[in-house]
């Protein structure tokens, strides 16, 4: 029985039109970069133009199908669409100048990239933690000592970000970030 069930979600997933998960991806994705600059706004930077590539190729569809798996519960993913997002993210994250793996050395990090970095740390971290009700979600400040605070950064650079996250965290207004992520809220199937 349970095999059937499981043939049933597949079959819902495969019948959902790829311009209706394109759509809710581009909403979603308008959302984050929203709420990332309301952190960034904090720390007196804008970044508008945040995350354009993952409306374009290579990295569209798979971006696409990994934001509708998680704002859509009985969406699951074929094998095919996991490769894409894999190669999704390994292309953004390479080719993105606000992502660690874009760099050969993070020291070579520039300081605008960092306040980017931060605010997209603290973006995501709240979708997960307030949007998607990740359970086990960390604080962001926890999140980085945890993934990201033995990679050898320089002094300047790891004051720049605890100070940076810590400035976030004393004056992130939960309520307002929420409200940034209602459009993407109202059309999930959490």
């Amino acid at each position: 029985m349970h095999k059937v069930w499981f043939i049933f979600i597949i079959e819902i997933a495969v019948n959902i039109d790829i311009n209706d998960i394109f759509k809710f991806s581009e909403l979603r994705i308008a959302c984050h970069v929203r709420a990332l600059n309301y952190f960034a706004g904090i720390l007196g930077y804008s970044f508008p133009e945040h995350d354009n590539d993952k409306n374009v190729e290579p990295m569209r569809t798979g971006y696409a199908y990994i934001i509708y798996a998680a704002y859509h519960k009985n969406f699951r993913l074929l094998p095919e669409h996991e490769q894409l997002c894999l190669d999704a993210k390994k292309v953004h994250y390479q080719h993105a100048p606000h992502h660690v793996a874009h760099y050969q050395n993070v020291t070579d990090i520039p300081d605008i990239r960092i306040y980017e970095m931060v605010s997209d740390w603290s973006s995501a971290n709240f979708e997960q933690k307030y949007i998607l009700c990740l359970k086990d979600t960390p604080d962001i400040n926890d999140w980085f000592e945890q993934n990201h605070a033995k990679l050898p950064w320089t002094p300047h650079q790891l004051e720049l970000i605890r100070k940076s996250l810590k400035i976030i965290s004393e004056k992130t207004d939960i309520d307002t970030v929420r409200a940034i992520w209602q459009p993407a809220l109202a059309q999930a199937d959490l």
